[in-house]
């Protein structure tokens, strides 16, 4: 079904096509910013600046530290101190449906600098493309948030229902930042603008993160015999792991029916010994491991743990020196939305207003911040621009497809919230 526009979503996008270089702009003013985990302070208060010059009532909040100790939560290992969450609220003149439109501040490091072509904090501008980290990741998506409740207000266009924007810290590390703000602010749907290509992401796994230290015995390599090598007792330990991301691929979900390979383990760092002459005593491995929805962190912490276990109970001198397996960063389940929610329908039917084309559904293989708001009971899923190399060098936003996603957006804000046509 295509949707007709009306006056008001004509005047808005309008306004889009005439104001995209201001759109523009403002993501290459967030790409600024190196918003690192542990650095978000500076761009928080920006974008909060921002939001009360849209004549929002601008909420600033840290997290208390005791979220950590909730189920569904992580551990960054970075206090909270000094990095808040940022909301702001245009209210509704009539009390329709309100809405809330969630984007993560945080982004990845560009590390290594060397794989660049580009600087990854300049936000240069070539041929359509914007490169730099974040600029897809989303500042792009954290940008529409905040640019359509000024153009709205710039209109004199008044919506009936409250609209809610929110930027969040550490979606890339634990999704506390989403985590709290769901449990501060409610609506009747909830869109995450993260870049979906003008798709909808309408699922995605679970993902958890953990360490296994292994002991060793140190030696002069000259005697390696007398030493326990810790990295080689690592070897069995992987292997195991690998074992079980190939019995877990082994079920399916619907959400996931097609997927080549749609539960990952990844050994992301293994850290071991200190001289090439010395029998290393240490050896420690971090890991993230993903799962279907439906699927609890207390169901795989077993899995992990049984399956390292098996090891441990074939070796005897892992049996005396068991390793040590500790948890941190993410440790939250899956997550899934229905394709009949009226949001999902409304925002479907804009883009192919927009586009010509019917809206894709997509199952992410990895997590984002969708999940803490189905959990709260809010319909939510994720919409927003185009690019490639989100977490790579040489990130880069499609500024065109900025400029659609703005209007899709716009115009479900519109029908969502209602809008006076006058």
């Amino acid at each position: 079904m295509t949707t007709a526009p009306n006056a008001v979503t004509e005047r808005l996008w309008k306004a889009l096509d005439e104001r995209h270089d201001e759109l523009v702009q403002l993501v290459a003013d967030l790409v600024h910013f190196r918003s690192v985990l542990g650095h978000e302070a500076e761009i928080q208060e920006f974008i909060a600046n921002y939001l009360r010059e849209n004549g929002m009532e601008t909420d600033v909040w840290e997290i208390d530290e005791s979220l950590k100790e909730l189920d569904e939560s992580g551990d960054s290992g970075v206090p909270f101190a000094g990095r808040p969450n940022v909301a702001a609220t245009m209210k509704g003149s009539a009390g329709w449906r309100s809405l809330i439109m969630n984007g993560h501040i945080d982004v990845v490091s560009p590390e290594p600098l060397a794989d660049w072509t580009y600087d990854p904090w300049a936000a240069e501008i070539v041929d359509g493309r914007m490169y730099g980290r974040g600029a897809l990741d989303m500042k792009s998506g954290v940008a529409i948030n905040m640019f359509l409740p000024r153009v709205l207000r710039d209109l004199g266009i008044t919506l009936k229902g409250d609209l809610i924007v929110q930027s969040v810290i550490e979606e890339e590390c634990t999704g506390n930042g989403a985590f709290d703000a769901s449990r501060r602010y409610t609506a009747d749907a909830v869109v995450v603008t993260e870049p979906s290509g003008g798709e909808f992401t309408n699922a995605h796994v679970g993902v958890m993160w953990f360490r296994v230290l292994v002991s060793g015995r140190s030696a002069h390599a000259a005697w390696a015999t007398r030493g326990v090598n810790a990295i080689s007792k690592t070897v069995p330990i992987i292997q195991a792991l690998e074992a079980l991301d190939a019995k877990m691929n082994e079920t399916t979900h619907p959400a996931f029916e097609g997927f080549d390979h749609p539960i990952n383990l990844n050994i992301g760092v293994i850290k071991g010994g200190d001289w090439p002459s010395t029998v290393p005593g240490e050896c420690e491995l971090h890991c993230r491991l993903s799962y279907y929805p439906g699927r609890t962190v207390a169901e795989i912490r077993a899995e992990v743990e049984g399956a390292i276990q098996e090891v441990v109970d074939n070796d005897p001198w892992l049996r005396d020196n068991p390793p040590v397996i500790t948890y941190d960063g993410f440790r939250t389940s899956g997550s899934t939305v229905s394709t009949d929610e009226p949001s999902v329908i409304s925002l479907g039917e804009w883009h192919k207003t927009v586009t010509g084309d019917e809206m894709k559904m997509r199952s992410g293989t990895g997590v984002n911040d969708m999940r803490y708001f189905n959990f709260m009971g809010m319909p939510a899923g994720c919409y927003g621009a185009s690019g490639e190399g989100a977490h790579a060098a040489d990130e880069w936003l499609d500024l065109a497809s900025l400029n659609r996603a703005a209007k899709v957006l716009g115009a479900f804000v519109l029908e969502w919230c209602g809008a006076d046509e006058s």
